[in-house]
């Protein structure tokens, strides 16, 4: 069963200060994906979840970076993403 909202823990610190290890944040899967947005994904090639900020998109392509540059494995290392790659948006932080 698949819920339109889950919570997620914070497991890194590439999205500082925006949010810090072991943050929870709500993430609605129910939503529209924008430039700016914070959302969580799948990295395309390791069995974890990310959470990082819309910078781009692109024919139907997601380019996503951490707040904190130096500390972020994002789409300048993978590339951008497809929208099924896209677990939902953050609504809020716990």
């Amino acid at each position: 069963m698949c819920f339109p909202i889950s919570i997620y823990k914070v497991h890194d610190k590439s999205m500082e200060p925006s949010f810090h290890d072991g943050d929870y944040v709500i993430v609605s899967r129910w939503s529209t994906f924008g430039t700016g947005d914070v959302v969580v994904l799948s990295h395309p090639s390791k069995p974890i979840k990310l959470l990082k900020r819309i910078s781009r998109i692109k024919s139907g392509r997601y380019s996503v970076v951490g707040d904190n540059a130096p500390r972020s494995i994002d789409s300048r290392n993978f590339g951008p993403v497809g929208k099924e790659s896209i677990f939902g948006k953050v609504i809020a932080k716990i």
